[in-house]
């Protein structure tokens, strides 16, 4: 099973060529004391603009972990990846950010909209934090409002990950979400 270490960092080599000496970086917080995975990442318009291929990736990331002996994890990331970009990441990714920014403020339907409502009534009135002084207070209009800003996104990252799962299987990868328009 893929699962991550307490720290990441994403690392990106835009041309392929920084492999080795991103990786000794690693072997330094290593030998300090402080395990670190390394998530090698390029997103799909950084490959059309290049003119590489997502495999490349997962080429360069093997090679720097067999020249520097790497014994920690280490993934490949298919970043900022759509359901119209995913396909040719599937193979030799580990790693997905799901890239949902567009779908922000979509309709995500009537029905699930109230089905989701539903399901978070049970939040609404004050949630104590432990160490924030001020309990955070959740309405019914703060979870209608979550609703329409975010559920259509939620729902398109299920997609995207429902998708990668029937091709690596469950277990086999590590996703995240991203709502951040750029990369």
């Amino acid at each position: 099973m893929k699962q991550l270490c307490k720290y990441t960092m994403g690392i990106g080599d835009r041309f392929g060529r920084q492999g080795n000496a991103q990786l000794r970086a690693f072997t330094q917080f290593a030998a300090e004391g402080v395990r670190v995975a390394p998530v090698w990442n390029k997103s799909n318009r950084e490959h059309l603009i290049v003119g590489t291929d997502p495999a490349s990736v997962r080429a360069e990331a093997d090679a720097a972990v067999k020249a520097l002996d790497w014994w920690e994890p280490y993934f490949v990331d298919a970043d900022h990846i759509s359901l119209e970009t995913v396909d040719r990441f599937v193979q030799s990714s580990d790693f997905f950010t799901l890239d949902v920014a567009e779908f922000i403020g979509r309709d995500g339907g009537e029905a699930q909209r109230r089905a989701f409502e539903a399901s978070c009534s049970g939040w609404i009135g004050k949630r104590p934090i432990p160490g924030i002084p001020d309990a955070l207070e959740i309405s019914g209009q703060h979870i209608a409002h979550v609703a329409r800003q975010y559920l259509a996104a939620v729902q398109q990252a299920g997609r995207i990950y429902r998708h990668i799962e029937s091709v690596k299987g469950r277990g086999n990868f590590v996703a995240e979400v991203s709502m951040d328009e750029t990369d």
